[in-house]
């Protein structure tokens, strides 16, 4: 009982001792707001971390209205980096305070500021950001236009029929082709009926798209007009169908398959196999591997669904057909064969060749097979030459990787390191991360080695800082991050078509090599969230270049949410 009462007697003297706000500290943290209003950054800066040693705490709500104030000042200037800058500050900051900004930038009369604005529009769920995607269906481009459409038909906006079918209209008969996606995607009643009528479309493009995005989205409920379908005579359409009736899974529709499993049109033929084998009809992998023998690149790319093709492939993955090579590493690489690793590098290493990698749709389109195009870089004016889906297509095959046994995949990584493909090392270290191995985690730190490669021993160093190893890493990440002041900190890759993102979610806007490492750095040790932590990073914000300071603020913003 003595012991208690002593207990209750101390505990006032303990509250005592805790820190308290005092009217000086106050003062202090209302005028690093009236000076950031008044758009004096370092001094605001200053006063709040004289506020914080005084206080003796981080408020993360000041630091947002701080945050909010810098991009709404960037937001009015007439520079294009500056304003480039807080856009994507206000973007990834995911505060619902900043969406009048990228309203300005959806309103800019630049479409690439649009299409930025747009993006991160489209990741809000904010009622804003609703109203929003109707005011890009304004936009003076096209190109605007159909992203907004994408947006609205994925979220299930519920205006999003009326501005659809509306630009629909609006536009030559040429375009047609590219909204069934949209309505399958929306998947209203009124959004069905419109497929509808598509897939009876007198253009057999159209009908085509239709069939597809039918199959994609599993609307088994338009298999009677699909079987329908398998009666025409075009060779698209029945390549398509053939396709849709497979992948929905309709046994009743094995007959009419059977038959087009002898046509003598070898994508018919082959996607009519491919589409008995899912139905259960084994037997038909034999022709699916007689037409991959005979040198047919679709055949060869879907033996990757196919068990017990693995020797074959591994055959045609020695071949000196460049495009069979490719192709039955894609597929063995699917069948998780460690073997695939012998034709991998000749995909994620870039060589005298200069390569770039695309996808290459059958008549029907269907059927994929992958192209190699050479001296990529010398012919980047090439429409049919897209570096952005060539990087995204490695990044797919180097993800795939990791399904291979740890040692196989540990033996890629090393390659990618050893023959410095930057491109490829944020998404080599993002997937060493998430192995969290003792071999995952010793190759990181031979990366902090590397002497000839300042972005992968820079790289290494955040990872192994982000796992929370025991060493210098953090000391290197800041040490890095500080002197990076004067450098330009967003330098985006191009956002890939919203078609292509419709079957490959993970295409995002990306920044380029350093400027993406500079932003993980500060985003990873914002996200530490203790006081010394956002001290650093209050320091690099006061020292950094002006323009970085709007997008370095939004990732503040976020970390600090």
């Amino acid at each position: 009982m003595k012991n208690r009462l002593n207990l209750l007697l101390l505990l006032p003297l303990s509250l005592l001792a805790l820190p308290l706000p005092s009217p000086k500290s106050e003062e202090l943290k209302i005028h690093a707001l009236y000076l950031m209003q008044k758009h004096q950054v370092s001094e605001s800066l200053q006063r709040y971390q004289e506020y914080t040693h005084l206080s003796g705490k981080q408020d993360f709500e000041t630091l947002q209205q701080m945050g909010g104030l810098l991009l709404a000042h960037g937001a009015q200037s007439n520079d294009p980096q500056i304003f480039l800058m807080t856009l994507f500050g206000a973007g990834i900051s995911g505060s619902s305070e900043v969406l009048g900004i990228l309203e300005a930038g959806l309103r800019n009369p630049d479409p690439n500021i649009q299409g930025i604005a747009l993006h991160f529009i489209g990741q809000s769920e904010e009622d804003k950001a609703w109203e929003l995607l109707q005011v890009a269906m304004s936009s003076d481009y096209l190109s605007t236009r159909m992203e907004a459409a994408f947006y609205m038909a994925a979220k299930k906006h519920p205006l999003a029929m009326g501005h659809i079918e509306g630009l629909l209209f609006r536009l030559p008969p040429m375009f047609k082709p590219y909204f069934p996606s949209l309505f399958a995607l929306l998947g209203t009643k009124d959004a069905t009926a419109a497929l509808r009528r598509l897939v009876e479309d007198a253009d057999v493009q159209v009908r085509v798209e239709s069939i597809l995005n039918i199959a994609k989205m599993g609307r088994d409920d338009f298999l009677p007009l699909l079987r329908k379908r398998l009666s025409y005579c075009h060779i698209a359409e029945l390549e398509a169908a053939a396709f849709a009736i497979g992948t929905l899974r309709d046994s009743s529709s094995l007959p009419k398959l059977k038959k087009l499993a002898a046509s003598s049109v070898e994508s018919v033929r082959l996607s009519a196999s491919l589409a008995l084998f899912r139905l259960g009809e084994r037997s038909y992998a034999s022709d699916v591997k007689e037409l991959a023998r005979r040198g047919n690149p679709f055949a060869v790319f879907a033996l990757g669904e196919i068990e017990g093709a693995e020797d074959l492939l591994y055959s045609l993955m020695r071949s000196d057909d460049l495009r069979l090579r490719i192709n039955a590493t894609a597929a063995l690489l699917q069948r998780r064969d460690p073997r695939a690793l012998q034709g991998l590098s000749e995909i994620l290493i870039q060589d005298a060749r200069n390569l770039a990698f695309s996808p290459f749709p059958s008549l029907g389109r269907s059927l994929l097979s992958l192209r190699a195009i050479p001296s990529a870089h010398l012919r980047e004016e090439d429409p049919t030459v897209n570096l952005g889906l060539s990087l995204a297509l490695r990044d797919h095959f180097l993800r795939e990787a990791t399904h291979l046994p740890e040692v196989n995949f540990l033996t890629v990584a090393r390659l990618v390191f050893q023959k410095q493909q930057n491109d490829l090392v944020p998404t080599l270290i993002a997937l060493l991360e998430n192995l969290r191995t003792p071999g995952a985690i010793e190759l990181l730190k031979e990366g902090t080695q590397t002497l000839a490669s300042p972005l992968i021993r820079n790289y290494c160093h955040l990872a192994l800082y982000r796992l929370e190893e025991e060493g210098p890493y953090e000391e290197h990440v800041n040490h890095w991050i500080q002197h990076q002041k004067n450098e330009d900190l967003i330098r985006l890759r191009p956002l890939l078509p919203w078609k292509l993102r419709l079957e490959q979610p993970d295409y995002t806007l990306t920044p380029e090599e350093t400027s993406q490492l500079l932003i993980e750095s500060f985003l990873a040790i914002a996200n530490r969230r203790d006081e010394k932590s956002i001290h650093f990073l209050l320091d690099a914000l006061q020292n950094a270049h002006p323009a970085n300071r709007y997008a370095l603020m939004g990732l503040l913003m976020k970390a600090t949410e």
